[in-house]
């Protein structure tokens, strides 16, 4: 396993693009992945609810009305403008070791497992501030903006994108120091 996750696989077809990618990089943002298509789901049902659904407890006959559901909206698109550029930063650098067929660095894998940690992370919060724009009524259990902020929570949370283990990794790798805490990097 140990090797796998190095990216030295057994093959019989040696020079396979996908032979150069090691595992630990492309499993954690496989991981990310659907975190990102939930951030964006959560986005379009929030723009929808917002454009018919009035403000509890004020004037505003629509959340869009209101500025602090505006700025709220815009906070959340650029979190996951946010957490899409630093998945596709990671797939870019598997892809171009994959295309060189070369090993990705301790350093460039290092950086994977720090931008996947942080799209798991800006994800979660844009979500969060997604729901709280829906108001209480998002966790009603028929309301799918709930089961996304659960999935996301939960799926943010995996040890592959643990964002406070992949900051540490990346710093450690970023002040040279060889000893990492996993093997899984």
């Amino acid at each position: 396993m140990g090797g796998v996750l190095a990216g030295a696989y057994a093959t019989r077809h040696e020079g396979e693009p996908r032979i150069a990618v090691a595992a630990a990089s492309m499993l954690a943002l496989t991981v990310v992945a659907p975190m990102l298509g939930m951030a964006r789901a959560a986005l379009e049902l929030t723009l929808d609810t917002a454009a018919r659904k009035p403000m509890s407890l004020t004037t505003y006959a629509r959340l869009a009305d209101s500025p602090s559901v505006q700025l709220a909206v815009a906070d959340a698109a650029s979190l996951i403008d946010t957490a899409h550029l630093h998945a596709y930063r990671a797939a870019d650098d598997l892809d171009r070791a994959a295309a060189g067929h070369r090993q990705l660095t301790i350093a460039e894998r290092a950086r994977v497992r720090m931008d996947t940690g942080v799209a798991a992370t800006r994800s979660r919060e844009a979500v969060d501030r997604l729901v709280s724009v829906s108001g209480a009524g998002a966790f009603a259990r028929t309301n799918p903006l709930q089961w996304i902020w659960r999935d996301l929570n939960t799926a943010s949370r995996h040890g592959v994108v643990n964002p406070d283990l992949g900051r540490e990794i990346y710093g450690r790798s970023l002040l040279g120091i060889a000893e990492q805490p996993t093997f899984i990097i």
